[in-house]
């Protein structure tokens, strides 16, 4: 989970360093080698930071869900430790209350043999 994790977070830094200008510049190499218009220019740059919004828009939905589980998981940890410790502490009252005489609340005498 932790991979996937990390995959996501160095994909939403690498949208978010593609601003407007690096978006233009990008275009503009591309209209350079021949391989866009330069008419095109202006839908072309409109449609990369489109997608670029709905990328950032997906990757915010899914590091909501992997946060979501994460928290899910920790949780059960939690409580899953205090009843542990819930049932220690019992058990240690118990022990206590063994050892305690309950009319003089000082500890009973044992007998030896």
């Amino acid at each position: 989970m932790f991979e996937i994790l990390g995959k996501i977070v160095l994909a939403g830094v690498g949208l978010a360093n593609l601003t407007k200008e690096k978006a233009e510049k990008l275009v503009d190499a591309l209209i350079k080698k021949g391989q866009i218009q330069a008419e095109d220019k202006k839908a072309v740059l409109s449609r990369l930071l489109q997608g670029t919004k709905k990328l950032d828009k997906d990757l915010e939905k899914k590091m909501k869900q992997i946060s979501a589980g994460i928290l899910d998981q920790s949780q059960k940890q939690i409580n899953a430790l205090n009843n542990k410790l819930t049932k220690i502490a019992k058990a240690l009252e118990a022990g206590k209350s063994k050892n305690v005489d309950p009319k003089t609340k000082k500890k009973a005498k044992t007998k030896k043999k």
